[in-house]
């Protein structure tokens, strides 16, 4: 099964949206699965709709220190050890420690003589897989609020997009990752066969598609750009046009401004549903990128 990581540096690109609409041409063709790995904020749920047999995992992603009963001693030496301020002395003469703040370092508990202090697994959010209303699996990373790990559920997420592939005989995974170059856009792009850079014609854009770049090419993963609403500012598509002319990107298509994509976001569904030009455009991006992946 081949891997395609669709990322954008910057947010509000347009990348789920073009995310979906790619996934639905692309299903007619070959056999799909879809991953969200943009674990903080899923929507392509929202998008893809359901069409039931909802599955989900509790993923334990990070660890944190827990106070085990009575016993302390009242040394404060675990107060003392801890260097994100994450235990503090209470009204009662005990440890008490803040979940938001500790890190799970475990230096609380090593240093605790009495041994009341232990490092615990702690959930961190969930991955869900479900068929979409269009015939093929979605798998979605979900982190809890205030949790860390970001990374971590995504890793689970293309376990969980691996397994089913491999079980169904899948041709193609489509990765919607996150904006931004951290944590979560390293974990979906990482081992991708390729990866697609969704840009826009403005100055942030374009400074933020020079550092997905760098993130794909530090990984060697081959990789090409969209641009979308690329009528918008025609001297900054001139601009990135010349960027990927000189790193030898190849451009396999640019979307004009269209009313239709919030039109399709409002009404959640895919836009190439909505408007036949739409779907045009987004055929010959499809057909492109099948013979990248040696699918044509």
């Amino acid at each position: 099964m081949k891997e395609v990581c669709i990322l954008s540096g910057k947010g509000g690109a347009g990348k789920s949206s073009i995310v979906s609409s790619m996934a639905v041409l692309l299903a007619d063709k070959s056999e799909i699965i879809l991953g969200d790995c943009d674990v903080d904020t899923p929507n392509l749920a929202l998008i893809m709709g359901s069409s039931g047999g909802l599955e989900c995992e509790t993923i334990r992603a990070s660890e944190r220190a827990f106070l085990l009963g009575e016993g302390c001693k009242s040394r404060r030496k675990c107060v003392r050890v801890c260097r994100f301020n994450a235990i503090k002395w209470n009204a009662r003469n005990s440890p008490e420690i803040n979940e938001f703040l500790c890190e799970g370092c475990g230096a609380c508990a090593y240093i605790c003589p009495e041994r009341v202090i232990d490092i615990q697994e702690v959930d961190t959010g969930k991955v869900c897989s479900f068929k979409s209303g269009y015939g093929f699996s979605v798998v979605s990373g979900h982190l809890k609020i205030g949790e860390r790990g970001s990374g971590k559920i995504v890793d689970a997420v293309r376990r969980k997009v691996f397994e089913i592939g491999r079980s169904e005989n899948l041709d193609v995974a489509l990765l919607d990752s996150a904006a931004g170059i951290g944590c979560p856009v390293v974990s979906s792009v990482k081992g991708c066969d390729h990866a697609i850079i969704i840009t826009e014609p403005t100055r942030a854009a374009l400074n933020d598609s020079k550092r997905a770049m760098e993130l794909v090419r530090h990984f060697g993963i081959s990789h090409s750009m969209i641009i979308n609403k690329y009528d918008l500012n025609q001297d900054i598509t001139a601009e990135i046009e010349h960027l990927a002319d000189e790193n030898e990107i190849h451009i396999i298509g640019k979307i004009p401004y269209d009313p239709a994509f919030t039109d399709a976001m409002i009404k959640g569904v895919p836009a190439v549903l909505c408007k036949p030009r739409i779907k045009k455009r987004f055929m010959g991006m499809v057909e492109r990128i099948m013979l990248d992946m040696g699918l044509g």
